[in-house]
């Protein structure tokens, strides 16, 4: 499956996770949005949410808090600061969705599942970003 195919199938799996939990959700008319979709919390806060596919690898989910396109000189990457609240990060292979504000991470983060060989106390625990522990979202703009 090609990288926009991947993205168009997990956006549409974590919308309608999210519709299936009477989440309001609402969908930028184009996509030259930094963000995919905007959520309303019970609080009527609305979150700019970028939607990302997580890859189960060595006991980790990865996934990048940067975009790439592709131009005529190559790859460019762009990071998302200030232009998203929150990434939903989908991953197929666990059927897990998970919440991490834009402010809690650069651009790469990983999620531990399992146990590493070695103790490391900078782990990211995957089941301390769950979605459903973390709902309802905070905002996270800064004034």
């Amino acid at each position: 499956m090609k990288s926009h195919e991947r993205g168009d199938a997990t956006e549409a799996r974590v919308i309608a996770e999210l519709k299936e939990r009477g989440i309001p959700v609402a969908i930028p008319f184009s996509d030259n949005q930094r963000y995919d979709i905007v959520v309303e919390t019970p609080a009527a806060e609305l979150l700019r949410i970028q939607i990302k596919t997580g890859r189960l690898h060595d006991g980790k989910i990865d996934f990048h808090g940067k975009s790439q396109h592709t131009n005529s000189a190559g790859n460019t990457y762009q990071t998302y600061d200030g232009d998203v609240d929150y990434f939903l990060v989908y991953t197929p292979t666990l059927d897990s969705l998970h919440a991490i504000g834009e402010h809690e991470f650069e651009t790469r983060i990983r999620l531990r599942v399992d146990e590493p060989e070695q103790a490391d106390s900078s782990i990211n625990w995957a089941d301390e970003y769950e979605f459903d522990d973390r709902w309802p979202l905070q905002p996270t703009r800064q004034s």
